[in-house]
């Protein structure tokens, strides 16, 4: 997969700690590859966390600030947060798909990682069909397949100069039948210090990385790895 992967490359995710805990491998590869990779955090995680203390004010500054600093480690520059409320994004999804066509036809991504809407039905991950994650998928395959390379779709966009785009290839985390697979054993210890700057959400935990390394293992028999990350091909065209 890796040598399909062409940017500009556009990471869309839920919430801080989903690329570092599925992707940050391959993007760390990418960035290697002089790929040019950004990322949309689409909320900021405000309320992730069980400390009744703690005001989702403060979570979120935290949690994009953790998210900053281990896109840092990845070589990741642009980082933008929409700041949508974490858990809501099925409230917002009209207005979400039109914020993601016009970020796709600022961009012009000829690749999009983002989660895959689809996942399976969920009875062994339910992280994979929380809310968040299966309607952002959703929305960024609209924005990405209907929306931004058609121009009478927010065509006030297209009035500002965000002209029509067309992506080339989704690739989807959190996926029940992944289909592609980046071998991330040259970069596991710079994936491992990324996903460790998301302390509030236990990452820096000490069993964290068996925990990441059999998950890694798994999709790396899948793909004829020793570690390796997983994604679904959904081609927007």
């Amino acid at each position: 997969m890796i040598d399909e992967c062409h940017g500009p490359v556009l990471v869309v995710v839920s919430h801080p700690d989903d690329i570092e805990a599925h992707c940050a491998g391959t993007v760390a590869r990418l960035v290697t590859l002089g790929e040019e990779v950004s990322y949309v955090l689409v909320t900021s995680g405000n309320r992730g966390t069980d400390d009744p203390t703690v005001t989702a004010e403060e979570i979120a500054a935290q949690r994009e600030a953790e998210q900053l600093a281990a896109a840092r480690i990845v070589g990741v520059e642009r980082v933008r947060y929409l700041r949508y409320d974490d858990s809501d994004l099925l409230f917002h999804m009209l207005q979400l798909r039109e914020e993601l066509t016009s970020i796709i036809r600022e961009v012009k991504p000829r690749t999009i990682i983002t989660h895959d809407p689809y996942p399976g039905n969920g009875s062994r991950d339910s992280c994979a069909i929380y809310p968040d994650h299966t309607t952002l998928g959703l929305m960024t395959f609209q924005a990405a397949y209907l929306c931004s390379p058609g121009p009478l779709f927010y065509p006030d966009q297209v009035k500002r100069g965000l002209s029509p785009h067309r992506v080339g290839m989704l690739y989807l985390i959190m996926s029940d039948a992944p289909d592609a697979f980046v071998d991330v054993e040259p970069v596991w210890d710079q994936r491992m210090k990324a996903l460790r700057q998301h302390v509030s959400q236990g990452r820096d935990h000490g069993d964290v990385e068996d925990f990441f390394r059999r998950i890694a293992g798994k999709l790396g028999d899948k793909g004829g790895f020793r570690l390796a990350e997983g994604f679904r091909r959904l081609p927007p065209t």
